[in-house]
């Protein structure tokens, strides 16, 4: 007897009978003794951990609150902070503060941004427990230096609360070799570079939670500094390669130092049958940047000096507000409201020999205001199939001030739509169409240079955002044995995308310049493997994209600037039964990209790279970790052409540059209290 060989059929064979989680409705859970064996310290440990589940970061490029989160929710709601990222939410989370995860697989609200597969982490209430880690990372050139972070929870006054202190240095040491062609091949000159970078971040935040007022009250913060600084030292050759004394020296420093501080507000309560949200959040942002570019004859005499100062003072405050139904209905949704004031002061000065140098837009201030209506529903047909629909409006007003004047109102209809079919309790399809609106940058409307690639880049007033309609097809498996695999087509239409062109003020600067297409295919996968080898599994992430875009500088179809292809991820797992030690090791496949500027496009690939861990567990409930990052390496290889005046000219040159790092090896205990 023949049997068909289809989807549902070959998914079985690799995760074999019926599904080892309780699984209802779409929604799989996951009790937090099954992440047990991995011995996790915190609630990202358990994330990371989660069968088939690939945790997106918070995409800063689409307006609203919700629409810029992450995939991960946190007792039904999403995280009511933004600085740091989820990463950090999860940090201070105590693994043992974790009562399930739910997979929500066909979410369709506005705290789950209408994703397929959206991660729901229930915590247990009161209590007390800490956690603390302390290590020490070696990089690739023999330096060694502290890592430290601690977070604290417990009940106080009727408050549960968490606070959690982080704080490493960390120094990567580049060493990079550049070579500058004429168009027939010949050396122009060539260099020899070192750079030690350094980023030192201290930050402490926390939150709070408890009944009032007939619901839940939540209240984060975050304060902190993050300091960024290098100088970098690079010996020049004229006319040929580095052979001998340089015929010139050069010193390049940056230094740049960030204060962030951030205050949330979330607040829930029922509102008879349905239930009544609120968010408040305000962040600040205070940042100074100065690079410093020094170059002199290998004799001594000093022929150039280039300068900038910069500032970047953002602002943004934003509530948010949402009434939902009954979620055991047939037909259920939601309405609710977004309002948001964001703010940018950003100065800007470029000096040449002690000489300032103008550049359009140094100096400005702009301010949005920005307010948004939405509602979305889901309406079961059958108990397989459910049909989701929403539409969100929103307008704003966006003015510019200083060096540059400029105000315009904008509107736009969102509208999203999505069917899931469910055609046994394993397999969940679902298509859907979803139009989104970027969040603007405003450090775009601004100058700024990178004196280390020699560009600078005009501000630009008029900017709009790009504008997303996004079509996907996913599936979603849940199989015994924690298999899970999950896989999505998507075409992505995408209007008025930014890219660099010729200013009306008549420098390089970005603007809206036409359309383009996004296509591609995500997967992820979590395999069982102890058939083969007892507590061992392999987890599998693969992203492959192929955009489309005419060129508005040469009129030639290209890809988009920025895409990197492709993404492949893979880690094995072990975790030696009756044994205190775990090991694993991962790969990272090689990725491609181009950049496209006015008048030079650069091409990078970076070499495959290896990494691995072996852990133990110590008596006394400490853990002591060993992981090393790019076992072999790390290597970037980038080829810039160069143009005469823009891309649609000559090329007058090429640079092909290579640096390198080694790898960075970290020592870790850690522990509860």
């Amino acid at each position: 007897m023949r049997t068909a060989l289809t989807l549902a059929g070959i998914l079985a064979l690799l995760g074999a009978g019926e599904p080892a989680r309780a699984q209802s409705a779409g929604t799989t859970t996951y009790p937090a003794s099954d992440f047990a064996a991995f011995n996790p310290r915190t609630a990202l440990d358990i994330v990371e951990r989660t069968p088939g589940f690939v945790l997106i970061e918070g995409d800063g490029s689409v307006r609203g609150l919700a629409g810029s989160g992450s995939n991960v929710l946190i007792d039904g709601a999403r995280p009511s902070s933004k600085s740091g990222g989820i990463r950090e939410t999860l940090r201070r989370i105590p693994a043992d503060q974790i009562d399930r995860v739910e997979l929500l697989r066909n979410a369709n609200l506005a705290d789950a941004q209408g994703q397929a597969l959206v991660l729901n982490l229930v915590r247990l209430r009161g209590g007390t427990s800490g956690i603390w880690s302390a290590g020490l990372e070696r990089n690739g050139r023999g330096m060694v230096y502290p890592r430290l972070a601690a977070t604290a929870s417990r009940e106080m006054g009727g408050w549960d609360t968490s606070v959690q202190f982080n704080g490493f240095w960390e120094e990567y040491p580049f060493e990079t070799e550049r070579v500058f062609t004429d168009p027939d091949g010949e050396v122009v000159s060539s260099q020899e570079v070192f750079l030690p970078s350094t980023l030192t971040d201290v930050f402490l935040s926390g939150e709070a939670t408890r009944d009032a007022l007939g619901g839940r009250l939540k209240v984060t913060g975050r304060f902190g500094r993050s300091f960024y600084y290098f100088d970098q030292t690079s010996d020049r050759f004229l006319a040929r390669l580095p052979d001998g004394a340089p015929d010139q020296l050069e010193l390049l420093s940056l230094d740049s130092i960030l204060w962030i501080g951030e205050l949330g507000v979330d607040f829930t309560r029922p509102m008879g049958q349905w239930s009544w949200s609120t968010v408040g959040l305000l962040n600040v942002e205070d940042n100074e940047a100065g690079q410093d570019q020094r170059t002199r004859d290998a004799a001594g005499p000093l022929p150039g000096r280039v300068g900038v100062a910069s500032t970047s003072r953002p602002l943004e405050a934003v509530a948010r507000t949402r009434f939902a139904s009954p979620q055991d209905r047939r037909l259920k949704g939601e309405v609710g409201g977004e309002f948001a004031y964001n703010r940018l002061e950003s100065t800007f000065s470029l000096t040449v020999d002690g000489v300032d140098a103008p550049v359009p837009a140094s100096n400005i201030t702009v301010e949005e205001w920005r307010g948004e209506a939405f509602a979305n529903a889901s309406y079961a047909l059958t108990p397989a199939v459910t049909l989701e629909g929403g539409l969100a409006a929103e307008a704003s007003r966006i003015s510019v001030s200083g060096d540059a004047d400029n105000s315009r109102d904008l509107t736009y209809l969102k509208p999203s739509f999505a069917i899931a079919w469910r055609p046994s309790e394993p397999l969940l399809l679902r298509a859907g169409v979803r139009t989104t609106v970027g969040q603007l940058d405003f450090a775009d409307f601004a100058a700024s240079a990178e004196l280390n690639e020699g560009q600078t880049q005009a501000g630009n007033p008029d900017i709009e955002p790009a504008r997303t309609t996004r079509y996907a097809l996913s599936m979603d498996y849940r199989g015994s044995g924690d298999f899970a695999a999950n896989l999505e087509l998507f075409h992505e239409d995408r209007t008025d995308v930014l890219e660099q062109i010729l200013l009306p003020s008549g420098a390089p600067g970005l603007a809206n310049v036409g359309d383009a297409t996004y296509r591609g295919i995500k997967a992820a996968a979590t395999i069982p493997l102890d058939t083969l080898w007892s507590g061992s599994r392999l987890t599998l992430e693969a992203l492959f994209l192929d955009t489309d875009f005419t060129d508005p500088v040469t009129g030639e179809d290209r890809g988009i600037s920025g895409a990197s292809d492709p993404r492949i991820k893979a880690a094995f797992r072990r975790d030696v039964p009756e044994s205190p030690w775990s090991w694993g090791v991962a790969y990272t496949a090689r990725a491609r990209q181009t950049d496209y500027l006015l008048s030079e496009f650069t091409r990078y690939s970076d070499n495959a790279g290896w990494g691995g861990f072996v852990e133990r567990r110590l008596t006394g409930g400490l853990m002591l970790q060993l992981k090393v990052q790019d076992l072999n390496g790390q290597e970037t290889r980038r080829r810039r052409t160069l143009f005469a005046g823009d891309r649609s000219g000559a090329i007058t040159g090429f640079e092909d540059r290579v640096t390198r790092r080694g790898s960075f090896v970290t020592v870790t205990l850690s522990g509860r209290f």
